[in-house]
């Protein structure tokens, strides 16, 4: 804990913004040759964690009559996935189902991805549709085709309501890698829980990176006690890097 003179109490309590810088990275499993084909991707994803962010609730806490600084982890978080937003194509609280990648109000699953969606539609279309289709299979695609215009679009450009196909299964190519990423500053059991649904992940789909950001440095120490930090995961990802077989671009993310 970072320890503040109480005549300073009131200043930090009032601000409301802060600026982001990353002070820690990890590669695991040629995640930065992954990411060397993909400069635009690593920019990108870059900018956002080096960006002002804004509504941060900072507050103080006192132990042994000494004061000590702190945020507030969730108004941290939502400030960095609304940096992220600016991503093309991002998605957000993502979760698999069926063999497609749903974006979704529902949290338990994935914080933000980034996939191909002509490829990941033609599975759900796979699966309503398919050689083993479910019972309901249009009331199905009709319901989360009403949730996503680009869907919709998607499906007309391919074709998939051609009824002469209904009954099998049709192929179409991945050209965008499949990437998962986390932002996590809860409580460090979530650390553990992340690397799981990664893993069960993995057996499902081809999975290429993982970027998982996570706090270091004073921002560590601001941070609510027992929560996940850089040093945390890097020990974690170190630990078990013989069955973490995913690439993981592991971010510690500090505040100004």
């Amino acid at each position: 804990m970072i320890e503040i003179p109480s005549n300073k109490i009131n200043d930090w309590k009032s601000r409301k913004n802060g600026k982001l810088f990353i002070s820690n990275e990890k590669f695991h499993r040629n995640a930065e040759l992954f990411l060397s084909n993909f400069p635009d991707l690593k920019n990108q994803v870059s900018l956002s964690l080096t960006k002002e962010v804004e509504n941060i609730k900072y507050y103080v806490t006192k132990k042994n009559n000494k004061f000590f600084k702190r945020i507030k982890a969730d108004s941290l978080n939502k400030s960095i996935k609304n940096n992220l937003s600016r991503i093309s194509d991002i998605k957000f609280e993502v979760e698999y189902k069926e063999g497609t990648l749903l974006d979704s109000p529902k949290t338990g699953g994935f914080d933000f991805a980034l996939y191909d969606e002509e490829h990941n539609l033609v599975n759900f279309r796979n699966y309503c549709f398919g050689r083993r289709a479910v019972y309901n299979g249009q009331e199905v695609w009709d319901n989360e085709l009403l949730k996503r215009e680009e869907w919709a679009d998607i499906a007309n450009r391919l074709n998939l309501l051609n009824n002469n196909q209904k009954g099998e299964d049709i192929t179409h190519p991945k050209y965008k890698p499949t990437i998962i990423g986390e932002v996590q500053f809860g409580n460090w059991g979530l650390l553990s829980y992340d690397l799981l649904k990664v893993l069960h992940l993995d057996n499902l789909v081809d999975l290429d990176l993982l970027i998982y950001v996570t706090a270091s440095g004073e921002l560590n120490q601001e941070i609510s006690d027992g929560t996940v930090n850089y040093y945390k995961a890097e020990e974690i990802i170190d630990k078990y890097s013989n069955i973490l077989k995913v690439p993981i671009w592991l971010l510690g993310v500090d505040i100004r």
